[in-house]
């Protein structure tokens, strides 16, 4: 089965939010399938910064939207942006 890659930037709800906890928590209870390859953590405006991340997943209908669905499950995070999809 192919995979994708995809990018997307994760945004705390406040500036108050530990990244590197929220990294770890996210890492641990992927959904099968899915791998945390890279982070980053950028700063947006005034003190908040977000996390970009690359995840690898499987080649499936519907794959994207399992990924946001469980990112928004986090308390800590507000939002949630796609801003890459790419076949591997």
């Amino acid at each position: 089965m192919a995979r994708i890659a995809i990018i997307m930037e994760i945004l705390p709800v406040d500036q108050d939010v530990n990244l590197e906890e929220l990294i770890k928590k996210i890492k641990q209870n992927l959904p099968e399938g899915f791998e945390l390859k890279d982070t980053q953590i950028r700063p947006v405006a005034f003190g908040l910064n977000l996390i970009k991340a690359i995840f690898i997943g499987p080649e499936k209908e519907g794959v994207t939207q399992e990924l946001e669905n469980y990112l928004n499950g986090f308390e800590e995070i507000q939002e949630v942006t796609v801003t890459m999809e790419t076949r591997l």
